[in-house]
């Protein structure tokens, strides 16, 4: 799912839910069990594109998808709560970049046999999340993912 998706959806979280361990909780746990479901998101087909490209697509969405939270949840909201449950809700992303900055390319998918450990790390970063990665191409990506947010939205209304 795109940080927007996931940033609307913690949002959304945290107006319903005051405390913030459990609004936290809840946010990480929305990550992967939206990204459980077949998606399009900038990291889909990265390999295609340079990785300066990438980047540039991936902070300009999560400013913009953080500020739409912001718009629609986080104004209304204890700011620390709506903070720290979109941080949550976009963390596992973030944790994965180490990994496509610095060690992935086109042809390398997986650490080689001579890494050190800090490359073997972040690359368990990486890996951990796409356990729970369901990609899918345009359109019909963008549609699961739409109906996915909406979906949230309406459970938590």
């Amino acid at each position: 799912m795109t940080a927007a998706a996931h940033a609307l959806v913690s949002g959304a979280i945290a107006s319903r839910f005051s405390d913030p361990g459990t609004a936290s909780l809840l946010a990480l746990t929305s990550h992967y069990v939206m990204d459980s479901i077949p998606h399009w998101d900038f990291g889909t087909n990265w390999r295609n594109r340079p990785k300066y490209t990438t980047g540039v697509f991936a902070i300009t969405e999560t400013v913009f998808g953080i500020g739409l939270s912001y718009y629609f949840f986080g104004q209304h909201l204890p700011f620390t709560l709506w903070a720290v449950t979109v941080a949550f809700g976009i963390m596992p992303d973030w944790l994965e970049t180490p990994w496509y900055i610095f060690y992935a390319n086109q042809k390398k998918h997986e650490p080689s046999k001579n890494a050190g450990f800090l490359e073997r790390f972040t690359y368990a970063f990486y890996k951990l999340p796409n356990i729970f990665h369901a990609k899918a191409q345009l359109p019909l990506g963008m549609i699961t993912q739409v109906a996915t947010v909406a979906f949230f939205l309406f459970i938590l209304s």
